[in-house]
């Protein structure tokens, strides 16, 4: 084929790139999303965040750009079944899948020191951490604990045998118990007693003790064994009724007071104990359970009727067992045993409720002096519980508020954060609880976060006030509608009312919590950036900060090369949720700029924007909008329930207009900062019936975006097969039926219905029977071949690769109309969504539908338009065709090839004023080619991609590519495990994107003392405080109880090294005003550290010494266990032969 001189004339708009050194792929940085937690953990005193994955990861976040990641190898992707912080001595310990224990040390800048690991030769059960010492109980299959020394990194000689296995003989002999089952004596939690480090609480599945550690025994044994009759947690139907038994403890959680305890069981109930009295529960109860009732006592009425007419009284649902409980105090009084409590209880539910947490709301614990016993107690042991206490105690355990956090799926675990205390087991004044719950899909976990304790149990704190909340007159002037806006004003004031509710807050979760669906990369310039992430701090109504931060975080600059970032344009990653949202993350890299520890990193990477969220899920209450599939009269929406799902997000760089197409092909538009007077005076009616106004439900104050329409959902119609919107005001919607709706914004009203049987005839592009969609549509600002005039033109291709060209014209002062008819062309056949690019002949600048292109289409020159000329790009499943002025001369064509895979998107790129075609395939691929003659320049061997799913770029060459979770087949929920961020011109661009250094101790304070004991009675009772259990010896110290469990051949710890002020780095002088107060903590330091520092000179020798003397004994002792192991085995083999030989005489052999 011979081609045009117009043709050949076309300049080569790829000259700048035509050399294969310019395109150096290379990876930049990947974002994770956590669903696959196995553990959580926080640590008050800095504030940070660690999380434990089933691949065998931790993550470990805190301020802005804080984060360290940790891998378990050798073997690696083991599942994390423990972790914890160890607060005093600043450690993080982890229990691994092959039962090893790991430690970190988080002291020193930089990544965390692995110190050691440490296998038990066992199953870990549980492990446990106090605030106060730097020892680690470690609960073993065998019902062994063991205790590990976190300063010297070894196992102390301290050990606790199977406690229960002792004391159930004892008591089987003494005819005080019963048989327990099989397992009754495996550890299932651990906790130390929140004011006497001194008291070890171990809860078997027979029951719970109580050790004292010095004197090493049992103190108290709590053990539940229900008499004949009592129903407990599996009502009066119960098989064994009549039989006494012996519940199953399942978990256990202490009182803040240290004077009471709840034991969880398996039947579903919670029992109620007095630290001292053993002898009988204070109450046993199930979340249901109404006033005093007691399910550990016999009702003789109830079960007398339930007996004698069993069909009378119908079975209670069976009950979960409770999982995980936690007893949180606050500073709400002044009376040292404390105020209100909240008890949260994970389990406890009946099989047909709704998952999620229980929290429940208990008054504050004052029962009144005991009375004067007649004669004093002379033995030390803890008079028992007088009944008149007793009965307060259980008065204090009425109660008195209960609040559901209701989730879509089971929930899994729970984690609380302190304010500021890591005492009373982590659980002191917490401000957010974070939830882990299943999903639909297998080994997915999916987080939430909310405000603790629900308002309703502690006052309902004050919204803060924003614009757009309906005022006192608004409300007034709303009573005078009519009925037909009654259901339109309902609605706005139900998204309205969430800041008034008395429903927790949502805490704000950080983008590696969330379950995303999909992704998509666009650029924008600095105005829309400034605009997009203006007043970012402003509160959002119905939302709290998540509460994580906690060390500093900086990057190196050793090859000067951060003074480059302004040059790189602004990037924004728009995300949809599975929760029916979307979110906006700043992926720019103007976040990475830091020149080293003095000008530390202020912002994470990416930054969540919050005030860009789009709530899609309210929109969708209402089945009259015709946006959902949802029945009447089927009660409230949740759209984490529904089965409804974000497909795609088409974002305008320029008007900043949003739309979401929907599963069910409803279509949605938002637009930023609406004035908030639209919408004021009820639902608009539109003449379309296909479109329903939403300019009248308000998002929730402090959000930006707000709906403007609709487009319905449709049977006929089908789903939505390709999207187009432009920055002008118009949107397109193509449909699997092969319909077409063109729609102005302006209205909005359609412009164009375009139906698939008004496509038919006999020429060569029609010659299709059935009807086939659109896959492909693109908005442009151009000439044509058979019409020279710039109009703006949509670009519709079918499968087969038929296209028609619609043209929208002008009629002032403001009117829109289609131009009919339209006109048709060919592209290669099943044409990439997103490959069609309508390029300017002479500089290869995109031609869209943009405000630089609607000012040409309605100032036009003549003159000017008809010499330029435009290059067609359309890129189809087996080829890319290059058109001149959309339907003219072809310029070029070429074939991918079977050799490269199936091409999954195409992109024009544009650097140093040139451009390029680039087509990314499946076999991890990207082929280049020349503008507009196709030539091929170069073949790139991208990074391994991880998915099969197309990657999502934007012209400057930078795109993102991203793994999904492995899901069984036919599953309708893919979610991201993680998102990758590329680049095709790595040259001098990977260095910010470095993991940047981190120093997780900077800033962090010093843990708080060790709560003391308080009296059950009233405080100024004369001599009330004297410990716990009788021991009038007073609680013990950290200290004390590290001695003890250390045992006298300790190693003498390493001093802590000085550490570095890393935000000065290095530099002498004083400090400015700005940084006085850092300036005087490092001051201090400094001057502790030298204070210190004699005294470890001092004493130095001697502690190598001592230290020399540690190991020779330990040696020493290992050679004597050795002798005295290989004594048993030659006495075992001794034995066992003379067993053998006596066996043979005994049968005459």
């Amino acid at each position: 084929m011979f081609a045009s001189q117009a043709v050949k004339n076309l300049a080569d708009l790829s000259l700048d790139l035509s050399d294969p050194v310019d395109w150096q792929t290379g990876s930049l940085r990947t974002i994770h999303y956590h669903l696959d937690i196995t553990a959580v953990a926080t640590e008050p005193v800095s504030g940070l965040f660690a999380i434990g994955t089933a691949r065998g990861s931790i993550y470990v976040y805190g301020s802005p750009g804080v984060e360290a990641r940790i891998k378990i190898t050798e073997p690696a992707s083991l599942r994390i079944k423990f972790l914890q912080f160890a607060a005093l001595a600043f450690k993080l310990v982890c229990v691994d899948e092959h039962d090893r224990l790991h430690v970190w040390d988080l002291n020193s800048p930089g990544k965390p020191k692995l110190q050691r690991i440490t296998g038990f030769g066992q199953s870990v059960n549980a492990i446990v951490t106090s605030p106060s010492h730097t020892h680690a109980f470690v609960a073993l299959a065998d019902g062994e604990i063991k205790t590990y020394d976190l300063l010297c990194s070894r196992i102390s000689p301290y050990a606790i045998p199977n406690q229960w296995r002792l004391y159930d003989k004892k008591s089987l002999a003494s005819g005080l118990s019963i048989s327990g089952a099989p397992g009754s004596d495996v550890i299932i939690d651990m906790a130390i007693h929140p004011r006497d480090l001194n008291l070890l609480f171990v809860a078997y599945e027979g029951g719970v003790l109580v050790s004292d550690l010095k004197e090493q025994n049992t103190v108290r044994a709590f053990e539940l064994i229900l008499p004949p009759g009592a129903p407990g947690g599996s009502g009066f139907h119960a098989k064994d009724l009549l039989l006494p038994r012996r519940l199953q403890a399942t978990a256990l959680a202490l009182h803040p007071s240290g004077h009471l305890l709840a034991v969880g069981y398996a039947d579903g109930t919670i029992g109620f104990w007095s630290l001292e009295d053993e002898d009988k529960p204070l109450a046993l109860r199930t979340l249901d359970s109404v006033g005093d009732e007691d399910l550990s006592a016999v009702d003789t009425v109830k079960l007398d009727a339930v007996l004698s007419s069993p069909q009378d009284h119908p079975d209670e649902p069976p009950r979960e067992p409770i999982f995980k409980l936690a007893w949180s105090g606050f500073p709400n009084s002044s009376d040292p045993r404390g105020g209100d409590t909240v008890l949260t209880v994970l389990g406890g539910m009946t099989i047909d409720s709704s998952p999620g947490l229980t929290a429940l709301l208990f008054p504050l614990l004052n029962p009144p002096a005991p009375p004067t016993p007649a004669s004093p107690n002379a033995t030390g042991v803890a008079p028992p519980l007088h009944p008149s206490i007793r009965t307060a105690i259980r008065q204090s355990l009425i109660v008195k508020d209960v609040y559901n956090y209701t989730t879509a799926s089971p929930v899994q675990d729970f984690l609380l954060f302190p304010r500021s205390s890591p005492h009373f087991a982590g659980h002191y004044d917490p401000s957010t609880i974070l939830v882990v719950s299943d999903s639909e899909v297998p080994e997915v976990r999916t987080s939430e976060a909310f405000e603790f304790p629900p308002p309703t149990f502690l006052g309902s704190p004050e919204s803060p006030s924003a614009p757009g909340r309906p005022s006192t007159s608004q409300a007034a002037a709303g009573e005078d509608a009519g009925p037909d806006d009654t259901l339109a004003k309902e609605l706005a004031m139900t998204l309205q009312s969430m800041s008034m509710s008395d429903e927790p807050r949502l805490a704000r979760l950080p983008p590696y919590l969330w379950t995303v669906l999909g992704e998509r990369l666009v650029k924008v310039d600095k105005q829309t950036y400034e605009n997009i992430v203006r007043d970012k701090l402003v509160p959002v109504d119905g939302e709290v900060r998540f509460p994580v931060k906690g060390g500093v975080a900086w990057s190196e600059d050793f090859e000067g090369i951060m003074k480059l970032i302004k040059l790189q344009p602004h990037r924004i990653l728009v995300t949809h949720l599975q929760d029916l949202s979307i979110r906006f993350l700043d992926v720019s890299p103007h976040l990475l700029v830091s020149t080293g520890p003095e000008s530390p990193l202020t912002s994470s990477f990416p930054s969540l924007i919050p005030r860009l969220a789009i709530e899609l899920g309210p929109l969708l209450i209402d089945h009259s909008l015709g946006l959902s599939h949802i029945p009447a009269g089927s009660g409230e929406y949740d759209p984490r329930l529904s089965k409804e799902r974000v497909e795609e997000v088409h974002f305008a760089t320029e008007s900043l207009e949003c739309v979401a197409v929907l599963r069910s092909g409803a279509v949605i538009l938002h637009r930023l900062d609406v004035p908030a007077e639209e919408g004021a005076f009820g639902q608009k009616s539109l003449q379309d019936e296909e479109l329903v106004s939403l300019s009248h439900l308000r998002a929730r104050a402090g959000l930006r975006y707000s709906p403007v329409f609709g487009i319905k959902a449709h049977k006929t119609r089908g789903v939505v097969t390709a999207c187009a919107l432009s920055d002008v005001g118009f949107l397109a919607i193509a449909y699997a039926s092969g319909s077409l709706l063109v729609v102005d914004l302006r209205g909005p009203r359609v412009l164009l219905r375009h139906e698939p049987n008004s496509h038919g005839g006999s020429g060569l592009l029609h010659r299709h029977s059935e009807p086939e969609p659109f896959l492909s549509l693109t908005w442009t600002c151009c000439s044509i071949s058979s019409d020279p005039v710039v109009r703006l033109r949509l670009i519709c291709s079918a499968t087969s690769g038929a296209t028609s060209v619609f043209s929208l014209a002008h009629n002032p002062p403001s009117a829109w109309s289609v131009v009919q008819p339209s006109v048709t062309t060919e592209v290669p056949a099943r044409p990439i969504p997103g490959g069609s690019f309508v390029l300017d002949a002479k500089t290869g600048a995109k031609c869209g539908a943009d405000r630089r292109g609607l000012a040409v289409v309605l100032q036009p020159d003549d003159a000017s338009d008809a010499a330029k000329k435009y290059v067609f790009v359309a890129a189809g499943a087996k080829g890319v065709r290059c058109t001149l002025n959309v339907n003219g001369e072809r310029i070029a064509k070429v074939d991918w090839g079977s050799k490269v895979g199936a091409v999954q998107h195409v992109e024009v790129i544009e650097r140093a004023d040139s451009c390029a075609l680039v087509a990314f395939t499946s076999l991890g691929n990207a082929l280049i080619y020349s503008l507009p003659h196709l030539e091929h320049i170069h073949t790139l061997q991208l990074p391994a991609l991880g998915s099969s799913d197309p990657p999502s770029t934007e012209d400057s060459g930078d795109f993102t590519a991203h793994t999904t979770f492995p899901v069984p087949a036919g599953s309708s929920l893919h979610p991201l495990l993680n998102t990758d961020l590329h680049t095709l011109f790595s040259h001098r661009r990977t260095g910010p994107y470095v993991p940047p250094l981190v120093d997780l101790a900077f800033g962090r304070g010093t843990v708080p003392a060790q709560p003391q004991p308080v009296s059950l009675g009233p405080p100024s009772l004369v001599g009330s405080v004297l410990g716990y259990i009788g021991a009038f010896g007073g609680a013990s110290a950290g200290e004390q109880i590290d001695t003890l469990l250390a045992g006298p051949d300790r190693p003498v710890p390493p001093p802590p090294p000085k550490r570095p002020d890393v935000r000065q780095g290095g530099r002498g002088g004083p400090g400015g005003d700005a940084s006085a107060s850092s300036s005087s903590q490092a001051s201090v330091s400094a001057a502790a550290a030298d204070m210190s520092s004699g005294v470890a000179d001092l004493y130095s020798r001697l502690g190598n010494a001592l230290a020399e003397r540690g190991e020779m004994l330990g040696d020493l002792q290992q050679s004597m266990d050795s002798l005295e192991q290989g004594s048993k085995s030659m006495m075992e083999q001794a034995k066992r032969l003379a067993a053998q030989q006596g066996m043979k005489s005994w049968f005459g052999f």
